[in-house]
């Protein structure tokens, strides 16, 4: 591989471009970056039920309530927060 890819798809596409980052020393710092999103990108906002009778033009940001999404991309790739920490801790 040269150069970090555009797209990380897999865990071991995560694991190898941490690898590479290391080995080469380039894009750690975008690497570290992209970790720490993939780690946080973990919620989504969910209608209250006491808003579903509202219409949409009159609801808020008080409307939703923030829920786990069970399909962000940590989840889907399998990898958990402390693999994560331990990768960004390897780039240090």
């Amino acid at each position: 591989m040269v150069g970090q890819p555009p797209s990380l798809s897999t865990k071991q596409d995560w694991i190898n471009a941490v690898e590479y980052a290391k080995s080469t020393g380039e894009g750690k710092g975008a690497i570290k970056t992209r970790l720490l999103e993939l780690k946080s990108n973990s919620k989504m906002l969910v209608l209250k039920e006491s808003a579903k009778s509202k219409p949409a033009e009159e609801q808020t940001t008080d409307d939703f309530k923030s829920v786990d999404d069970p399909n962000c991309e940590k989840r889907r790739i399998g990898i958990t927060d402390s693999e994560i920490d331990q990768l960004i801790g390897g780039l240090n």
